[in-house]
């Protein structure tokens, strides 16, 4: 009887570890014990091999016992590779004015919320976004774009011949309804940060989003709508020039 106690903590610990199929630079200690925390809560069975990487923040899939995938971001907490525009974004977005930040973690956390909070506005307004599921310090979990644990590709990824007027026509609807619906600007829309999921764009990368009455927000969109129709227009798409999309999201240019 004097044993159960020990075997059960080593039980409880090869189980936490069966977790993760792959460990590298991004799981610090702190991160480890909230994928746990997560994991336990929404019933995953592990984390896989990282999908994507980024200047902040890095994607894993998730499989839960019953074969669900979640999308898991990790933001970086050793290093903000990108803390100015991180400050810029969050600190000047009047939703978080109130929030005082006084270190990386703290600002890194709060980055981490505000992808969330706008994943669940634009998910809320009929934008087509991964569903945002929960967000834990510096892990947001989101609805998995894909199969099997394996991404959708992004709009960069596709073969010419993939590329359609009518995938072109359903991205400038769907920043649309994240204007007009959501009333957020993306602010680095590009074929980057559009996952292309039976023949519809899911847009990603969030986090840097902003509301249309920010300082810079119609510079901004105005840079989006550009970025897509390079890409398109690159692709021998017929486009529809950035001031008539402006005008067709009853904003301006001015």
């Amino acid at each position: 009887m004097t044993e159960l106690p020990k075997k059960t903590k080593d039980e409880k610990r090869r189980k936490d570890e069966d977790l993760f199929k792959v460990v590298d630079s991004t799981i610090d200690y702190r991160t480890y014990l909230n994928l746990i925390q997560i994991a336990r809560r929404l019933n995953i069975k592990e984390y896989l091999g990282a999908i994507s990487s980024g200047k902040e923040a890095r994607i894993y899939p998730a499989r839960t016992f019953d074969d669900t995938y979640y999308a898991v971001k990790i933001y970086y907490t050793s290093t903000a590779q990108s803390k100015r525009a991180i400050k810029k974004y969050t600190i000047g977005d009047i939703r978080f004015e109130d929030i005082k930040v006084t270190n990386t973690k703290q600002l890194i956390n709060t980055w981490a919320k505000k992808e969330f909070k706008n994943l669940s506005r634009l998910y809320e307004a009929g934008t087509r976004v991964p569903k945002p599921i929960l967000v834990f310090e510096n892990v947001l979990v989101m609805e998995f774009i894909g199969e099997n644990g394996i991404r959708a590709p992004l709009l960069k990824e596709l073969s010419d011949e993939e590329i359609t007027q009518g995938l072109y026509e359903d991205l400038i609807q769907q920043v649309e309804i994240m204007v007009k619906g959501a009333k957020l600007i993306h602010g680095d829309l590009s074929e980057y940060n559009v996952i292309v999921y039976d023949n519809k764009c899911y847009i990603i990368d969030v986090g840097q989003a902003v509301p249309i009455d920010y300082e810079d927000a119609i510079t901004l969109l105005k840079r989006d709508l550009d970025n897509i129709n390079r890409f398109f227009e690159n692709k021998g798409i017929n486009i529809r020039p950035t001031e008539e999309l402006l005008i067709k999201y009853g904003v301006t240019g001015d």
